[in-house]
């Protein structure tokens, strides 16, 4: 057992150091950091849109006794990609995005899945089609493709479009209202 301090504070101070390096290097504008931040949006959009699939539409349809709307395959794929959507969305929208980048996202990410259910309604491609794994695989890259056209936004690290509103300041003293009258 270690019962001298200085021997933790030797092992834990080139630690923050390197913490506080990486960090930096996350924050900076290096075209490796930007990669990183994008990938790991990507990788953040992912997980939202699987956590996404949880929602339990499939059994308040069937609670409600709209069950079979989900009996076709193409019904079926729709609901999935309003859930991922769902999913996508509340994450864009906590991480501060604008509605501009939470609706282009959305819509290159549904795109495939709308365009093969309405063509296998029209009788132009099987009825499995819409849950196809080629149509997921569209889903993946109209995301990145939305992604990318924003790369920006995306790989600088600052997400909200909208300006920071600003607290309202006492006429006083220049603090805000809720703060001491005392202007010391």
């Amino acid at each position: 057992m270690i019962t001298d301090v200085s021997a933790i504070e030797e092992k834990r101070g080139p630690l923050r150091g390197r913490a506080i390096a990486a960090l930096a290097f996350f924050r900076s504008s290096a075209p490796v950091a930007q990669v990183v931040r994008f990938v790991w949006h990507y990788i953040q959009m992912a997980i939202a849109m699987y956590l996404g699939m949880l929602l339990p539409v499939g059994l308040i349809l069937s609670t409600l006794g709209l069950s079979h709307l989900l009996r076709s395959p193409e019904a079926s794929a729709l609901v999935m990609t309003a859930e991922m959507v769902f999913g996508m969305s509340v994450w864009m929208l906590i991480r501060r995005h604008g509605w501009r980048h939470t609706v282009e996202m959305s819509a290159g990410m549904s795109a495939s899945t709308v365009v093969a259910a309405a063509a296998s309604l029209a009788g132009l491609l099987p009825h499995t089609a819409a849950q196809s794994g080629t149509v997921g695989i569209l889903m993946w890259a109209g995301m990145l493709a939305a992604m990318l056209f924003r790369w920006r936004d995306y790989a600088q690290g600052h997400h909200s479009t909208e300006p920071r509103r600003r607290r309202p300041r006492d006429d006083v003293c220049g603090r805000a209202p809720h703060a001491e009258r005392g202007c010391g």
